[in-house]
């Protein structure tokens, strides 16, 4: 056989067996779907955000790239609904199954056998009871909260789910009690586990915890640790007065999202998306000559802060430049450029040089009433430290510079924090 017919031939088997296997995975999905319809409960295919709005600790309520996908949603023998659902983001994928509470409780973090905390957890390690053995972490804010939920009869509950489940990743999240890694495959085991995981809600409802209570929150995608911190997604209305690149065509707007933390000044951050083109010239072979339009695609992050009141233009660069002070090493770490010099001087004094330099922050410019970063990368984390950088600048402001700008007091009380 020729070499162009094996390869021929190869090529046919290939397509054949793909085709085979995709008939194969289509018919295994369609019976497992119709085997979770045969026991009385619903199958998603694509889920909305709202199927993890509520949802804001991790794995949720981190990064911008946030995906649910296959769901399944039921209630248990005991009446309490649950859901099973596949999530992506940027920092974890996989299933997660959940059941309702009747309360709205603080996180609480529980992990048994050969379990890691989850990624971005911000929650202390407290004393586990003595009745959940060897090998189990629990994580809170409160060590008295984590204390009270944690009775003798909750952790006889863990310990059972522990007996189906030997790696237990449990959390409260809001009202859902939610457990990583359910046995979504064995739809026989996962009815039972499924029952497990509402009697540890039936023991959570049943301790008295109405005193950590928590509030009702917006119905919005809310992120960890930032309640304040909102989803937005498109806004192209920010490229009329935000700072963008005004060249080129097709500007679009994406990941937008709007917050404060605390009493620290709003944001909003988005990605910025334009398009360019260019002339390219070639010559082939035979000497004649081919031109083509190429388009380049470009996105910036922008990321800026509202101030209550305009302040004079003050830009803090980093590589020294600018204004000199008296001390020389913020003079080579700091560019500090102002049109009004007094004023840089009035802002910028010894207590503020050493937080500057202490906090090492990006670089920045106020522009009216607004703060601009250059923040390199549109994250999460560069949005909560550039928040507290920018807390903390505006916190060591003299009273007399608000009170000579029209205010008559500083709106950022002085805080002595750092940025973490």
């Amino acid at each position: 056989m020729s070499s162009p017919a094996v390869v021929l031939l190869i090529v046919i088997l290939l397509v054949v067996g793909g085709i085979t296997w995709a008939v194969v995975a289509l018919i295994r999905r369609q019976a497992y779907i119709s085997s979770i319809r045969k026991h009385g409960w619903s199958f998603v295919n694509s889920p909305t955000w709202e199927s993890v709005a509520r949802l804001g600790n991790p794995p949720f309520g981190l990064g911008f790239d946030r995906g649910p996908d296959d769901q399944i949603t039921g209630v248990t023998a005991g009446g309490r609904p649950f859901q099973v659902i596949e999530y992506k983001s940027s920092y974890w994928s996989g299933w997660v199954g959940m059941t309702t509470l009747s309360r709205r409780l603080p996180e609480l973090w529980i992990t048994g056998g050969d379990t890691t905390p989850r990624y971005g957890v911000l929650a202390q390690l407290v004393a586990a009871p003595a009745q959940l053995g060897p090998g189990w972490q629990v994580g809170a804010l409160d060590a008295a909260y984590a204390q009270e939920a944690l009775t003798p009869g909750l952790c006889g509950q863990l310990t059972a789910l522990a007996a189906r489940q030997p790696g237990v990743n449990l959390s409260i999240d809001g009202d859902q009690l939610v457990v990583l890694d359910p046995p979504r495959k064995d739809l026989d085991r996962l009815r039972p586990w499924l029952e497990q995981l509402g009697a540890i809600a039936a023991a959570i409802d049943a301790t008295p915890l109405d005193r950590w209570m928590q509030p009702e929150p917006p119905q919005r995608l809310t992120f960890y640790h930032h309640p304040e911190w909102y989803w937005i997604g498109v806004d192209d209305s920010l490229l009329q007065f935000t700072p963008v690149n005004r060249g080129g065509s097709h500007h679009r707007t994406d990941e937008v999202v709007r917050g404060r933390d605390g009493d620290g000044p709003p944001f909003v951050a988005f990605n910025h998306h334009w398009q360019t083109t260019h002339t390219e010239t070639s010559t082939d072979a035979n000497g004649h000559t081919h031109t083509r339009t190429v388009t380049d695609h470009h996105v910036e992050p922008i990321l800026g802060f509202q101030l209550p009141i305009p302040m004079p233009p003050l830009t803090v660069g980093r590589r020294g430049g600018g204004i000199d002070f008296e001390s020389e090493a913020f003079n080579k770490q700091f560019g500090i450029f102002a049109q009004d010099r007094k004023y840089a001087y009035d802002v910028i004094h010894p207590r503020q040089m050493e937080y500057l330099m202490a906090a090492q922050g990006l670089p920045f410019q106020i522009s009216g009433n607004w703060v601009w970063f250059s923040p390199g990368e549109h994250s999460q984390p560069t949005i909560a430290h550039c928040s507290a950088y920018l807390r903390g600048f505006l916190g060591r402001v003299p009273r007399f510079v608000w009170r000579n700008l029209g205010l008559p007091d500083t709106p950022y009380p002085a805080l002595e924090t750092m940025p973490g």
